[in-house]
């Protein structure tokens, strides 16, 4: 008869038991890249998007950094993009409260939306561009 936990027995196995599937979905890179370019256009219509030449800090200083937003006007939840950011950038607005520091590829829908500022540099934004041409 072979095992006893053969499906033929009493408490033996199941013969076509129930299987997990994964049911997740990969949107399409267009359909990506064209919900960026919508919400980045609407931050824009609202006047949340703000592009500066580019975020200098000679040391990794979180007051400084926190001045520069202040005379940003960059107050509540802020999304900072730039290309490559450098690590004394990193490093000033990790301890900063509502401050996301992203690189120009990494940017994506939810960021944006979910910030109410939206601060880029000229790189950064020159990569988004390219990025984002279809």
């Amino acid at each position: 008869m072979g095992e006893t936990r053969t499906p033929l027995w009493r408490h033996g196995g199941t013969v076509f038991g129930p299987v997990p599937r994964d049911y997740s979905y990969d949107m399409p890179k267009k359909a990506r890249a064209a919900a960026l370019r919508s919400a980045l256009s609407q931050k824009a219509q609202q006047g949340g998007l703000k592009v500066v030449d580019h975020f200098d800090l000679a040391q990794p200083k979180t007051k400084e950094l926190k001045a520069i937003l202040v005379q940003l006007g960059a107050d509540g939840k802020t999304l900072l993009v730039d290309h490559k950011p450098a690590d004394n950038l990193i490093l000033s607005g990790r301890n900063i409260p509502g401050l996301k520091v992203v690189d120009a590829s990494q940017v994506n829908v939810y960021d944006v939306m979910d910030c109410r500022i939206l601060l880029v540099s000229q790189e950064g934004l020159s990569k988004l561009e390219e990025r984002l041409t279809p």
